[in-house]
């Protein structure tokens, strides 16, 4: 019975403040300080956004509104929450699902596609903990929802809001997501086919004449890593196609953040200024209740397996 499972939520997580940043940062680098340069140019970021990043409110409505979507198909458990990068850790979460007595749990990120070095080290930390807290619990995962018609309908629905004014055939839609190291390539990671072909459903259920795909927020780590670049795609568009109207999605995030906000919304909008481009950028998922419905309906699907 889905009634007798319990859910584990995941998030990337962000700092609360500025004097927060340095040890988020330090996580993010599995323990090693950054130096004062690289603090500084992350400070930076989060200060041309406002100071804080919105993440973490973001999340929070996440939770509530997938926790609803849940109840109101009958779901009785208990939801936990539990961040990659910040507080309250995933290990934390566990740690108190296990103080709690929990039994039985789904484990979801808020994060569609699938790649071992994204949703797999979300998973790998929530079974890491449990066998440090609590061996007997039985975990299940959803690995991946981006190719779900809810989280399609959403994606599409923001699409055509920002469209509204433009003509499609003047418009190039640049669909969008995290960049990982070239090296998942070696391993078969299915990340890259995962995001085409949410792309691929969201231009065809709009009928898109015009979209194409570029990575962002890669790391400056000395190894290659996916691409192109999307102000590198920015420079192509504007060399190579007709069309002067930009239009971003970024598909492979669901919150307003700063590789949204920063990178979009600042470094990409400057570049299309710089190359006589108009610019939008579609709306973010944020709390859409499609995109809760898309999350809700993956976990239940887990919970009634057999």
């Amino acid at each position: 019975m889905a009634q007798d499972w319990d859910v584990l939520l995941m998030a990337y997580g962000t700092p609360r403040t500025l004097d927060e940043v340095e040890p988020y940062y330090t996580h993010i680098r599995r323990g090693r300080p950054p130096s004062p340069e690289q603090l500084q140019d992350l400070v930076s970021r989060y200060e041309r956004i406002g100071g804080v990043s919105p993440l973490n409110d973001i999340t929070a409505r996440q939770v509530q509104v997938v926790e609803s979507t849940l109840r109101e198909r009958g779901w009785t458990g208990r939801m936990y929450v539990g961040m990659k990068h910040w507080h309250p850790f995933i290990a934390e979460a566990v740690e108190q699902m296990a103080k709690e007595g929990v039994q039985k749990a789904v484990g979801v990120v808020l994060a569609p596609h699938f790649s071992r070095m994204s949703i797999g080290q979300y998973i790998d930390y929530a079974q890491q903990a449990r066998e440090r807290f609590a061996p007997s619990m039985q975990m299940r995962f959803v690995e991946r929802w981006g190719s779900h018609p809810k989280f399609i309908e959403a994606v599409a629905r923001k699409v055509q809001e920002a469209l509204t004014g433009w003509q499609p055939e003047e418009t190039m839609v640049i669909f969008s997501a995290h960049s990982l190291p070239a090296r998942i390539h070696q391993w078969g990671d299915p990340y890259e086919r995962e995001l085409m072909d949410s792309a691929q459903l969201v231009a065809q259920r709009l009928n898109l004449p015009f979209w194409t795909f570029a990575y962002q927020s890669a790391s400056a780590t000395g190894e290659p890593w996916l691409g192109p670049d999307i102000l590198e795609r920015l420079e192509e568009i504007s060399r190579e196609y007709s069309q002067r109207q930009v239009l971003c999605c970024s598909i492979g995030f669901v919150a307003d953040h700063l590789e949204v906000l920063y990178d979009l919304d600042i470094e990409a909008r400057q570049k299309c200024e710089e190359l006589g481009l108009a610019y939008r950028r579609a709306p973010s998922l944020n709390d859409d209740p499609l995109m809760a419905e898309a999350v809700a309906q993956s976990v239940l699907e887990q919970m009634q397996q057999a």
